[in-house]
């Protein structure tokens, strides 16, 4: 072994195991803070945890499920366990009382054995239970009996049934019993931060590149779309996301990727005309805000005709999935998308709130 390899491999085991240690005292203090809660309950008062740490479009899909626990447990203390970069979708929310902001799966892991909890909702399986730096797993058992996976999940339902079934808090293949629109709870700085923005009354948000690569529309095809949106339409082009792909030449688009928070972004979708994206996170904002949505879907991975969707999106009352039979979302053609694009912008302004609602 050379010299630079073995300094390799001990800051490696150096970082690892400096994690695990952290990870393991951060579940003890966790544990030790909700027994201090537990005492301050009132007799027969439940302390319930709802698991939901990721994606982001996943925690807002999950969101009628905080509203249904509420419904099933009215005077119960709901916390809520996300990754600090999503707490801020449910530290807004009326139904839940605390956000744990979750280090990793292993310090939850060290919190549960504690066993302070009177109930568990673990919405998500094993491929959403892992840290890569402790190199763990955790198994959820309701999604093991049900045979839960990451291969068939869509063979449940949309996202919001699988993860309550996952949960435990709807029996296998049934479809959610309560309000199944998902809902966000934007703040008056949210609004702020988009009035600062300078938007025009007339737009159209944009969301041209997911983080799984399976799921998305070519670049170059995206920039076509735009270019000819802006030769046809009067409506301002705004791309959202992390980072953008485009290689756009046109004063009608204007390009905000990376420079807004989650809610942020969703107060943009929420005030725009229309939403053309992808299945990802900000389609779901734009289910939750009301926005009508053009959705550039395709076949993925096991699943040939999937629906994410709840609510008014997964009714396709406020939504047109764009797809076709049997392909992924890569190989849509561009005539096809913008065909599709263009029955929906054709319909006047004036029309669009009759003919889309």
């Amino acid at each position: 072994m050379t010299i630079e390899r073995f300094i390799q491999l001990w800051t490696h085991r150096y970082h690892k195991y400096t994690h695990i240690a952290q990870a393991h005292l951060k579940g003890r203090q966790a544990r030790a803070h909700f027994r201090g809660i537990k005492r301050g309950l009132k007799k027969g008062q439940e302390l319930i945890a709802i698991i939901r740490t990721e994606h982001f479009g996943d925690i807002v899909a999950a969101e009628p499920i905080s509203r249904y626990v509420r419904e099933q447990y009215p005077d119960a203390y709901v916390v809520w366990f996300a990754k600090p970069a999503f707490a801020e979708l449910v530290s807004h929310n009326p139904n839940v009382n605390e956000v744990f902001k979750e280090f990793c799966v292993t310090e939850r892991r060290v919190l549960l054995e504690g066993r302070v909890f009177d109930q568990v909702f673990e919405l998500q399986f094993r491929n959403n239970n892992h840290c890569p730096k402790c190199q763990v797993f955790t198994e959820n058992p309701v999604a093991l009996e049900r045979d839960i996976n990451v291969f068939n999940y869509f063979d449940y339902g949309n996202l919001l049934e699988v993860f309550a079934q996952t949960g435990g808090l709807i029996p296998p293949k049934t479809a959610f019993p309560a309000d199944d629109q998902p809902r966000l709870y934007l703040q008056p700085s949210h609004k702020t931060k988009v009035d600062s923005l300078g938007l025009p009354e007339k737009f159209i948000v944009m969301h041209c590149r997911s983080n799984y690569e399976p799921k998305d529309w070519p670049a170059d095809r995206w920039n076509q779309l735009i270019h000819w949106m802006a030769d046809k339409y009067d409506y301002q082009l705004i791309e959202i996301g992390l980072e953008s792909n485009l290689n756009v030449k046109t004063a009608a688009y204007r390009n905000l990727c990376g420079q807004l928070s989650i809610l942020e972004t969703a107060e943009v979708i929420r005030r725009a005309s229309f939403f053309i994206g992808l299945d990802s996170g900000p389609s779901h904002l734009g289910n939750a805000t009301g926005t009508f949505g053009i959705i550039l879907m395709g076949a993925l991975n096991n699943f040939l005709n999937y629906n994410p969707y709840s609510g008014r999106y997964g009714r396709q009352e406020n939504a047109l999935l764009v797809r076709q039979a049997g392909l992924p979302c890569a190989q849509l053609p561009f005539e096809f998308v913008q065909e599709q694009v263009k029955s929906v912008l054709e319909k006047s302004a004036d029309n669009a709130p009759k003919v889309l609602s």
